[in-house]
C-alpha cells in the first residue's frame, strides 16, 4: 500500500512541476456519477480538436460528439462540444478519442460543457459494453426514486453486487463495496457507506462465482479477494497462485499485491529478500526478466 501511495505522490509532484491542477480527485463510481451529474449522454466521437494552438488555452480540445441516446438531463441538442484537458497530469483527465462511442457524464458550466469528475465521467465502449452500462444507470436511477430508504439501500446493494459480477462494470461495484482495497481510497472525501454489511450469503456466492471464473485479474479485482477472503481462504489463495503464474509482463507492476496476500503461506527467510528485491525493480521495464524471475522463486517458496 505504501509503495502505491508514493507512486501517486510522485505524479503529484510531477504534475506540480507542469503547473496543472495537480491531486487526485475523489474516485467517483458510477452509482454517484449518476447522482451528481446533470447530464448523461451515449455519443459518436466524431472528431477531437484544438481550437488555441498557442496563448493560455494551447492545451484545451475540443471533442466534437454527436449524441445517440440522452439518459439524463435536458441537453437539447444532437451534437454537442465537450472542452476537456487530455495534457492534464493529476487528476487524470478524461479523455475521447476519435471515432469512438463514449457515454459521458456532463455538466454545464457558463455554456460550455465539462466531463464530470474528470477519467471518471468519460467511458470509452464497446457497444457490448454501451449496453451493459446503460442497463446499470436506468437500473439506478429508479432505485433513486424509491422512497423508503430502507427498500432503496437494500436494493442499492443488490446493484452494486450485479455491477462488480461481470468484468465490465466490475470496479463501479467493488469500490463501493470494498473501498480500501483500492489505494485510491486514501483521496475520497466522502464518508464511505458500508454496504458490505448489507451482503447476503448469496451475494456473496454470486461474487465468489464471479472472481474464480475471471481468467485474468487487474488490480480492481483485489478488491473481490480481499472481500471474499474470510471463510474460502483455500479456495481464493489456490485462485490467486494460478493467476500470478499466469501473469502478464504489463501487469508485473501490481505482482506485489499478490505477495502481499501470499507470502504468510511460507516461514522462509527468503520471502523477505524476494519482496525486497521486487520493491528495488517494481517500476522499471527493463528489469522484466528479473521480475519473472522473482515470481517463480516466490511461487515455489508459497506452493512448498
Amino acid at each position: 500500500m505504501m509503495k502505491k501511495i508514493q507512486f501517486v505522490l510522485l505524479y503529484i509532484f510531477i504534475s506540480l512541476t507542469e503547473k496543472t491542477f495537480a491531486y487526485p480527485i475523489s474516485p467517483r463510481p458510477l452509482r454517484q456519477l449518476v447522482i451528481e451529474s446533470e447530464s448523461i449522454v451515449i455519443g459518436y466521437v466524431v472528431k477531437t480538436y484544438n481550437k488555441n494552438k498557442e496563448g493560455a488555452d494551447w492545451f484545451r480540445n475540443m471533442a466534437k460528439i454527436v449524441i445517440l441516446e440522452k439518459l439524463q438531463g435536458s441537453i437539447k441538442d444532437d451534437t454537442i462540444e465537450i472542452i476537456f484537458y487530455p495534457g492534464m497530469i493529476c487528476p487524470a483527465p478524461e479523455i475521447y478519442y476519435d471515432s469512438t462511442l463514449v457515454i459521458s457524464f456532463i455538466d454545464e458550466f457558463d455554456g460550455s460543457y465539462y466531463t464530470h469528475a474528470h477519467s471518471y465521467g468519460a467511458k470509452t465502449l464497446t457497444k457490448e459494453e454501451i449496453a451493459i452500462y446503460k442497463n446499470r444507470i436506468q437500473e439506478i436511477q429508479k432505485i433513486q426514486k424509491i422512497a423508503n430508504k430502507e427498500e432503496q439501500l437494500t436494493n442499492t446493494v443488490d446493484w452494486l453486487v450485479k455491477c462488480a459480477e461481470i468484468e465490465t462494470t466490475r470496479w463501479e461495484g467493488i469500490f463501493e463495496l470494498m473501498p480500501e482495497s483500492d489505494f485510491m481510497s486514501i483521496f475520497s472525501i466522502d464518508k464511505n457507506q458500508n454496504f458490505r454489511k448489507l451482503l447476503t450469503e448469496e451475494h456473496r456466492e454470486r461474487l465468489k462465482k464471479a472472481l474464480l471464473k475471471t481468467k485474468e485479474i487487474n488490480y480492481r479485482e483485489f478488491g473481490l479477494v480481499d472481500l471474499l477472503y474470510k471463510g474460502n481462504k483455500s479456495e481464493i489463495e489456490d485462485f490467486l497462485i494460478i493467476r500470478l503464474k499466469d501473469l502478464k509482463e504489463d501487469n508485473y507492476w501490481f505482482a506485489d499485491e499478490y505477495f502481499n496476500r501470499l507470502k504468510h503461506r511460507s516461514k522462509s527467510e527468503s520471502v523477505k529478500l524476494i519482496l525486497e528485491q521486487f520493491e528495488s525493480i517494481e517500476f522499471k521495464n527493463r528489469y522484466r526478466k528479473e521480475i519473472r524471475k522473482i515470481i517463480e522463486d516466490f511461487l515455489i517458496l508459497v506452493e512448498a
